[in-house]
């Protein structure tokens, strides 16, 4: 459905609009300053958060260290902690006495206490190393390790401590898949190296990477305790965030006086694949993602769900680092194959492209669009809801080409003026004030009348934006009003070659203080000169 064009102004401006006969808007509801849920948490929160983080730590070693029967068994837990949270990166098994096994079960008296005090402020890698004596585990080493910070490492703590059922149940099917076609030669022994793929929370499978056994041809299955031992090995890993693999190695025995052979889970390591996009998206994209994946892990969905349409930077940045780094494109692809190609490129040049592409949609639209793609990137979507999603990606096609409408020039304006003054050029914010104090309009090099034709231009960037005085602002005006009589046969080029006209004409006054006293008969001039060829390249166009 095409979007009704009501352009009263040529080139757009920002702030303070005296004199140009713009109405002064405000932030339509839902925008400004409006806060998600996951990014309000008070101080007592946070604090029962971090201590959630050493119970659930203390929980997946235990798991872990339960299935090292042997005295003098250790296992080292290598954690990134930050804020307080916590991500197992590895674990390793060492040998122990393997002749003496049994004894009390006791675990580490006084570990989950004290874990705060281990953890403190600290930022970066540490390493717990736990050892099995006669009379139960103690903590043998703790000691700090000069990691850089894996993409997967949290930063925000989380107050769940419990496995929830279904991540528990995948879990257990990968185990039961690994463990079954297990075999090891009677009286010799065999090893297994595995990939789990796991994406934040979720298992999704596992694959074999390699299996070797020694002694004859395999024929011995393993004991039946293997499937909680693999299971409680992947447990601990899936507090981490994003896609990654967990590499997993067997190693096994078998006692020609035993039916079944002994296998141990040795070492668990994460792998990570390499960023597609690059290192500022990444860090950006993660930062928001885990904020919605805490809500889901602390299972208040309903508080995401119910979020509706936060600011177009959010969703800008969550939806093209999302594509960028877990794919998705496939979604649309077929329905949009020009913005597909424009979001595909990633970046942050991308982000603020769709930023500005947001404007054009609808708000009600816009909370769709966010609800449907964070339901994707963390649940999926049904049949119904993928064609749903279609359906509003080829909706969003059309508004490529489409005239921008009032309400998306009035949040482009607003958005440049913000821009401009804070984002892009902070240091002009108390030079260009006019005599009343106010910030001079933001002029749009390429017009938001002619958006609709530069379909990879984000019309809002920093190089198509100046500031400048209103009097040179209304002159400006002036030559692509006289533009408009080219009407509809305009393409983008004419509209370049006017853009090259104005900048010079009027380029010593952008982003330049103006004193009207020392200047006027000068911008009289620029002026006259610049509608004097805007007017030639008019009749061109128009014969």
């Amino acid at each position: 459905m095409c979007l009704l064009l009501l352009l009263t102004q040529a080139c757009a401006t920002a702030g303070s609009a005296g004199g140009l006969g713009i109405e002064e808007d405000f932030p339509e509801e839902g925008e400004g300053d409006r806060r998600p849920p996951w990014e309000t948490r008070s101080q007592a929160e946070d604090e029962e958060a971090r201590r959630a983080e050493a119970t659930a730590a203390v929980a997946g070693m235990q798991g872990v260290a339960s299935h090292v029967g042997e005295t003098g068994g250790e296992v080292a837990f290598h954690f990134w902690v930050q804020n307080g949270a916590l991500t197992l990166l590895s674990w390793k098994r060492g040998a122990g006495d393997a002749s003496q096994t049994g004894g009390v079960d006791s675990f580490v008296p006084g570990l989950e206490a004290h874990m705060p005090t281990y953890v403190g402020t600290r930022t970066g890698g540490v390493v717990f190393t736990l050892r099995r004596e006669r009379q139960g585990w103690r903590l043998h080493s703790f000691s700090a390790v000069d990691d850089a910070r894996p993409v997967e490492a949290k930063t925000l703590p989380v107050r769940r401590t419990e496995v929830a059922a279904d991540i528990l149940a995948q879990a257990q099917a990968v185990a039961s898949q690994l463990a079954s076609g297990l075999r090891v030669p009677e009286g010799g022994g065999a090893s297994l190296v595995a990939d789990v793929m796991l994406d934040d929370d979720q298992i999704l499978g596992a694959a074999t990477v390699r299996y070797e056994s020694r002694g004859g041809s395999p024929s011995r299955l393993p004991s039946p305790g293997l499937v909680s031992q693999i299971t409680q090995a992947l447990l601990p890993f899936t507090a981490g965030v994003g896609p990654r693999t967990v590499r997993l190695t067997l190693e096994a025995d078998h006692h020609r006086t035993e039916r079944n052979a002994r296998w141990r889970v040795m070492e668990a390591e994460t792998l990570r694949p390499e960023p597609r996009a690059p290192p500022d998206l990444v860090a950006e994209h993660y930062a928001l993602y885990e904020r919605i994946l805490r809500e889901w892990r602390e299972e208040t969905k309903a508080s995401v769900q119910e979020a509706g349409v936060v600011s177009a930077e959010f969703i800008a940045t969550w939806f093209v680092g999302s594509l960028a780094l877990r794919g998705g494109i496939v979604l649309f692809e077929a329905v949009a194959p020009r913005l597909a190609a424009i979001l595909v490129r990633g970046g942050s040049e991308t982000v603020a492209w769709f930023r500005s592409f947001l404007a054009r949609v609808r708000p009600y639209e816009r909370e769709e669009f966010q609800r449907l793609w964070m339901k994707a990137q963390s649940q999926g979507l049904s049949a119904a809801e993928k064609a749903q999603f279609s359906k509003l990606m080829a909706r969003f096609e059309k508004l490529l080409d489409t005239k921008l409408d009032p309400d998306a020039l009035n949040k482009l304006r607003r958005w440049a003026q913000d821009d401009f003054y804070q984002k892009f050029h902070p240091d002009m914010a108390k030079l260009l004030l006019d005599e009343g104090g106010r910030f001079y309009p933001v002029h749009h090099r390429i017009p938001l009348e002619h958006a609709h034709l530069f379909e990879r231009l984000n019309i809002n960037a920093r190089e198509n934006l100046w500031g400048v005085h209103i009097a040179v602002h209304k002159s400006v005006n002036k030559v692509w009003t006289l533009f408009r009589r080219a009407k509809g046969k305009a393409t983008a080029e004419d509209v370049r070659k006017v853009a090259a006209i104005v900048d010079r004409h009027f380029g010593r006054w952008f982003n330049q203080r103006y004193e009207a006293s020392r200047s006027a008969s000068a911008l009289a001039e620029a002026e006259a000169g610049a509608i004097e060829e805007v007017k030639v390249l008019v009749d061109l166009i128009l014969k």
